[in-house]
């Protein structure tokens, strides 16, 4: 059962994925990752988690988004939500090519070498990365 905190973690965390994704439908990543990062101060207002917590969340509602919660979105959701006190994070885009030859893209954002959100990179190669 969630709380009150519980209910407005996910109601925000969804709020913010869905943004995103039609944010990143008109603009480029790099507008909506800039867009993002100048709202950053809006989540200490709103929520105060640990960032296990967001992280649960965001993966949580994604799964109830369906095909408008992308690796990529989740990614960029988490880089906005994610606690900036505890160290930069690095959001990167990687590459690999599938059995059929075609190429697959992920998305992840991790910290101190640890990913935070986005699975298994270890089997694409990094395209880019920003550091925030």
């Amino acid at each position: 059962m969630l709380t009150r905190a519980g209910w407005r973690l996910v109601i925000f965390v969804a709020v913010v994925q869905v943004l995103t994704s039609i944010a990143l439908r008109a603009l480029s990543i790099a507008r909506v990752r800039a867009a993002g990062l100048r709202c950053r101060r809006l989540r200490s207002l709103v929520i105060d988690e640990t960032d296990d917590r967001v992280v649960w969340a965001i993966e949580a509602t994604g799964r109830r988004l369906g095909r408008s919660s992308t690796c990529l979105v989740r990614a960029l959701a988490a880089e906005i939500l994610i606690d900036p006190r505890g160290g930069p994070v690095i959001l990167t885009i990687g590459v690999k090519r599938s059995g059929t030859g075609t190429l697959e893209a992920h998305a992840w954002l991790a910290r101190n070498g640890q990913i935070l959100i986005g699975g298994r990179s270890d089997e694409y190669a990094p395209l880019v990365s920003w550091t925030s």
